[in-house]
């Protein structure tokens, strides 16, 4: 698999987000993140409305469950999702299921580290249980992901590594090399052109 590289939507309204999402395929983006606000927003006919839209795209449903596993990447899944986020921190039993529930039709788990502690010992736990896919993850609220130290840690795990928190064109030169797949919102999503914003983080990745 190559570098796979995300534009998150982070946003509130469905109409923009399928606007600036439009935008991006148009530029060569091939993975689409619904984000955590735009999901809360407008609920799962936000990743409805990308898989209908935009259906040659990998879809990533940013759900950060902390409960009832299984019951919301079925809801992800069924809109037309390709991968789910669970947390670090929720309980075994949650990711467990959620991992169940994706292995049973085909997709895909990513577990997001925002808020961990103690990062290591935990995702090593949660490789044990089957997880696809780990997001090192710095909010909105913390700044920008600089900790690329931690992405060489984690090489021996045996599972896509991935980075998300103010990346930009800029800095996706230096996580590219540590990392499987990266997460791009603000850079874009904020542009007053998210075209030429996209394609700028394409080329900058090296993928065109």
């Amino acid at each position: 698999m190559g570098l796979e590289i995300f534009l998150s939507l982070d946003l509130i309204s469905l109409n923009e987000a399928l606007k600036i999402a439009k935008l991006a395929v148009k530029a060569g983006f091939k993975e689409i993140e619904a984000g955590t606000p735009l999901i809360k927003s407008e609920g799962m006919i936000s990743v409805k409305s990308l898989r209908k839209e935009l259906p040659e795209s990998k879809i990533f449903a940013d759900m950060k469950t902390m409960d009832t596993g299984a019951l919301e990447a079925d809801l992800a899944f069924e809109s037309g999702a390709d991968i789910i986020s669970v947390m670090a921190a929720a309980p075994d039993e949650t990711i467990k299921e959620a991992i169940k529930k994706a292995d049973e039709v085909g997709k895909e788990v990513l577990v997001d580290t925002l808020g961990l502690k103690e990062i290591t010992s935990r995702l090593r736990e949660i490789v044990g249980m089957g997880i696809h896919r780990i997001c090192l993850h710095r909010g909105v609220d913390e700044g920008i992901f600089e900790e690329y130290d931690l992405l060489d840690s984690l090489k021996e795990m045996d599972v896509k590594l991935g980075v998300a928190g103010g990346i930009n064109a800029s800095t996706i030169p230096n996580v590219i090399r540590k990392a499987d797949f990266v997460m791009v919102g603000r850079a874009i999503t904020k542009s007053t052109n998210p075209e030429n914003a996209a394609r700028g983080i394409l080329k900058a990745a090296g993928l065109l």
